[in-house]
């Protein structure tokens, strides 16, 4: 424990460090960018740790949150540089509605990496408290890839200036994440998401967040990840925002919409996106929510989507860890997978889905400049 400490005393340190010399050298979010600002990460997948090849990807969790903390972030101008250290968290865990404790995160995880597990994606950001010393800091304790996220949560979680933000402004925080670091430090995010829609009806400031988030993922081959609770047709005006700043749909993620019904999925699978089965886990473990999910994840396997699905555990709340009777991060491997092994699916097939596809999502593409004129909007 005391190790563990002085690590994270030093990773503070050094970011601290980081911090100072960015004030002077960096520019601000909202200036004009230099088209050498923007590395050229195509083909790699970009973690906490730095770019990696995407064959060391492995077996991957696309959707989960190693920490998280449900708070609205500060505003965004001047730009937050909050250097926040996980300290352990009160016992009681009706006071702990979300994950803060390094030591308990830690445990969690290396049950992954024990069952063979190659790679994380944190997809907390703006909103749900993300913390990237303390990702540092787990992968290179556990040896796992961590790939962390970026931009904006739901709109109860915006900033209290998200409605003076402009898009070109959410843009350049998006980005700056991305290509230098994320709240002052120097560990980067490696996919934008998940970007919090809720919908019935979109608001302005979800339709400018969604926007922002695509035409940084535009600038810098980054790949995205939606949250979605808004309705079909909801779904695909993102989609058609997202697409219209010039993004491959092959290189989004559209989170919480696996085991919808067939319709959604199909017009989804349309698209071109990847479809995501998550939030799973949570105590007491449901038999019934088991075998519904496996036959929803049959169905579509059956419907030759195999290629654009993966899955995920959204782990965000204590009732989810192991600890407190749920299933943890190896919930799919532990019930999911076996389930859809009983109904004959290949293990080469379940190779595609949770190894090749995370793998192919997190790839960084070409980055390009913005589609002409687009820039000129607010």
């Amino acid at each position: 424990m005391r190790g563990i400490l002085r690590m994270r005393r030093f990773f503070s340190l050094v970011t601290g460090l980081a911090v100072f010399v960015s004030a002077f050298v960096l520019p601000a979010s909202g200036q004009r960018r230099s088209k050498q600002s923007i590395p050229n990460l195509s083909g790699k997948v970009l973690t906490v740790l730095g770019p990696i090849e995407p064959a060391k990807v492995g077996r991957a969790l696309m959707h989960e949150h190693i920490f998280i903390d449900f708070k609205a972030p500060p505003a965004m101008f001047p730009a937050p540089n909050d250097i926040t250290v996980i300290e352990p968290a009160p016992s009681d865990l009706k006071k702990r509605r979300g994950l803060t404790d390094f030591d308990e995160s830690l445990d969690a995880v290396m049950d992954f990496k024990n069952i063979g597990g190659g790679t994380i994606v944190d997809v907390s950001q703006f909103g749900l408290t993300r913390d990237p010393l303390a990702l540092k800091l787990i992968s290179r304790v556990s040896g796992l890839n961590v790939v962390m996220g970026s931009g904006f949560y739901m709109r109860q979680m915006h900033p209290p200036d998200m409605d003076k933000l402009t898009v070109r402004q959410l843009t350049d925080i998006i980005v700056r994440d991305i290509t230098v670091g994320a709240q002052g430090t120097m560990i980067r995010s490696g996919i934008i998401g998940e970007v919090g829609v809720v919908g019935k009806p979109l608001t302005a400031n979800e339709i400018k967040s969604v926007r922002a988030s695509a035409r940084a993922a535009r600038i810098t081959g980054a790949p995205m990840s939606i949250h979605n609770f808004e309705p079909l047709d909801e779904m695909m005006k993102v989609l058609d925002i997202i697409e219209t700043e010039g993004v491959d749909l092959h290189h989004v993620v559209m989170s919480h919409t696996g085991g919808r019904d067939v319709k959604t999925m199909e017009a989804l699978f349309k698209r071109g996106v990847y479809v995501e089965w998550d939030f799973m886990g949570q105590a007491p473990l449901p038999k019934k929510a088991d075998e519904q999910r496996i036959e929803s994840i049959y169905a579509m396997i059956e419907a030759g989507h195999a290629k654009q699905m993966v899955l995920s555990h959204d782990i965000c709340l204590q009732m989810q860890l192991k600890v407190n009777g749920g299933g943890g991060y190896t919930y799919i491997h532990d019930r999911i997978l076996p389930g859809l092994r009983a109904k004959g699916v290949s293990d080469d097939i379940l190779n595609t889905i949770m190894v090749e596809n995370p793998r192919n999502a997190l790839t960084f593409v070409a980055p390009h400049a913005l589609v002409r004129g687009i820039h000129r909007r607010k």
